[in-house]
């Protein structure tokens, strides 16, 4: 995935805060104690959005258990689709294929779960952050802790703000390619400086 995804960063935090500001090495081991792998330095690497690569279904799991919200939470909030309860088999006839052609299945699998992360995109507006949130307030609802719901919600604000800011600067984008539109008003900030901005936007 090139960077973290900030909804991934953000569950590392919220785990760090639960467990009154550990670090990466103290994390890891509460989640190894928990029957969870992960390692000190890739949470660090998650933490500080340095992680080159999706991390392993194993990390988002392990960061779902620290940060104590649903896997699916984790899952939207890296990119990509949680895995099925139900095992995925192959027929019986595949037993059959060669090492080629199995190599070649096993291609064309990653290739079908490789177009699961640019599904949150649209117009290169990744709405990822958006799912994983509103997980996350469902799973605040539903525990009953007004503490936990209060950061989900100050959480969700952000995260509207951003990817509604990253709306607004896609289409400014979109309108800077046709030159009929240069006379036009300017695309107003979001989120609003105040109240009376908003009332200005709204339709």
């Amino acid at each position: 995935m090139g960077a973290t995804s900030r909804s991934l960063v953000e569950l590392i935090e919220s785990a760090a805060r639960r467990h009154d500001g550990a670090s990466g090495r103290r994390l890891a081991e509460i989640a190894q104690r928990g029957g969870h792998e992960v390692s000190h330095a890739t949470l660090n690497r998650l933490r500080q959005g340095t992680y080159a690569s999706r991390p392993s279904d194993t990390s988002i799991r392990a960061v779902a258990y620290l940060a104590e919200v649903p896997e699916t939470v984790a899952f939207a909030a890296a990119g990509v689709r949680a895995p099925m309860a139900e095992r995925y088999e192959p027929p019986a006839e595949a037993q059959r294929m060669s090492t080629p052609q199995r190599k070649a299945v096993d291609q064309l699998l990653r290739a079908f779960l490789g177009d699961q992360v640019p599904a949150n995109r649209i117009d290169g507006v990744d709405f990822s952050p958006l799912l994983a949130i509103r997980e996350q307030l469902d799973a605040a609802a539903a525990a009953d802790d007004s503490a936990r719901l209060t950061e989900a919600v100050q959480c969700a604000v952000r995260v509207i703000d951003e990817v509604t800011a990253a709306l607004f600067a896609a289409a400014a984008n979109d309108d800077g390619d046709d030159d009929s539109c240069s006379d036009a008003e300017p695309q107003q900030p979001w989120p609003p400086i105040d109240s009376a901005n908003l009332i200005g936007v709204a339709p």
